[in-house]
């Protein structure tokens, strides 16, 4: 699945906290966004940046569930995952035997695994993190050129622990 539709379904709260992260961990992305959100809700970058955060991040959040902007949101995705949930994306890939390095990305993504080791790490992954980081991070990892593989992309349709159930809390109100 790609990772443009879980923006709509992740809370406000989580989607304005990776947008934070963006906006302080890499200026050069977060740019990005601005760049390419300001003429979609027509405005420049300026007043883009302008706006008050929560309302410039909740416009992030409704373009960035657009497929067309799928690389951006998939990048967003990945530099937070990568920045903050390393221990998960360690014990995910640790539990499929794939080498990786310290933070937890790795180069080669062979063999595949299949359903049933995917399962297992899966159980495994969910004992210890949230199932919503955890929901990311797996249609995230499945949308990696390497690996898109079948089994993990039904195991994220149908196991009803990967489903993010939309949020309906302010960032206001956290």
């Amino acid at each position: 699945m790609p990772t443009h539709p879980l923006w709509s379904q992740i809370s406000p709260v989580l989607a304005n906290d990776i947008l934070l992260h963006t906006q302080k961990n890499n200026k050069k992305l977060y740019r990005t966004a601005v760049d390419i959100v300001a003429p979609n809700i027509g405005l420049r970058p300026v007043k883009v940046m302008e706006m008050p955060k929560l309302e410039r991040h909740a416009a992030f959040t409704q373009l960035l569930s657009r497929p067309q902007l799928e690389a951006l949101s998939f990048n967003i995705l990945s530099t937070w995952l990568v920045d903050t949930q390393v221990p998960m994306l360690c014990a995910w890939l640790d539990s499929l035997g794939i080498a990786h390095d310290e933070i937890g990305c790795a180069n080669s993504f062979e063999p595949v695994p299949d359903k049933a080791a995917l399962q297992k790490a899966l159980d495994g992954l969910l004992k210890g993190f949230d199932p919503v980081h955890v929901a990311i991070y797996l249609n995230a990892f499945n949308e990696i050129d390497e690996v898109h593989w079948p089994a993990l992309g039904e195991l994220l349709v149908s196991d009803a622990r990967l489903k993010i159930q939309p949020a309906t809390a302010s960032p206001a109100a956290a």
